[in-house]
């Protein structure tokens, strides 16, 4: 018997564990649908742990921002299915990738990047430079600007020599 969807009468402490069997997604009008227990809903995802799980623990949201149900690891599904959520994760999430510092100058408490990223040469701005760098696991560096927009240095020791020396005073 396959569970049916949570509605907000029904027992929120109750984690619903979205699985092949019990839901599939699709994409339709550029929108992802759960269908879960013979109802298909428009939904959304989130990530619980955006800075470690990337790719679990996955939040699914109804069109009212309530949850509908969880998904413990996208590996679960079918290469399709993965990859549809995958894709929509990725659009949610999208942080272009810095592969080189080109300048980095701090004035009154802000500091003004150049970068060089895969999706070209780009500018911005951190207020507070050390509080706009967030280190995670191993050597990954996630920044985040003034706007709210977000970039990750993967490896921030692969970056060159160059690139090094203008951010290690922040780390």
């Amino acid at each position: 018997m396959e569970p049916a969807m949570q509605t907000p009468e029904q027992d929120l402490t109750k984690t619903l564990w979205l699985t092949p069997e019990n839901a599939s997604f699709s994409r339709k009008n550029g929108l992802l649908w759960l269908t879960c227990g013979g109802v298909e809903t428009r939904v959304t995802l989130r990530r619980n742990f955006p800075l470690e799980e990337l790719w679990s623990f996955l939040s699914v949201l109804n069109d009212r921002e309530e949850e509908v149900g969880v998904i413990r690891d996208l590996s679960q599904f079918g290469q399709a299915e993965a990859e549809l959520l995958r894709a929509e994760l990725e659009r949610r999430y999208y942080a272009p990738v810095i592969l080189k510092i080109l300048s980095l100058k701090e004035r009154f408490g802000f500091s003004y990047w150049k970068v060089e990223t895969a999706e070209g040469k780009m500018e911005f701005t951190l207020r507070d430079t050390y509080k706009s760098l967030v280190r995670l696991g191993g050597n990954r560096i996630f920044v985040l600007d003034v706007d709210g927009n977000r970039f990750v240095i993967p490896d921030v020791t692969a970056l060159d020599r160059k690139s090094y020396r203008k951010i290690e005073l922040y780390l």
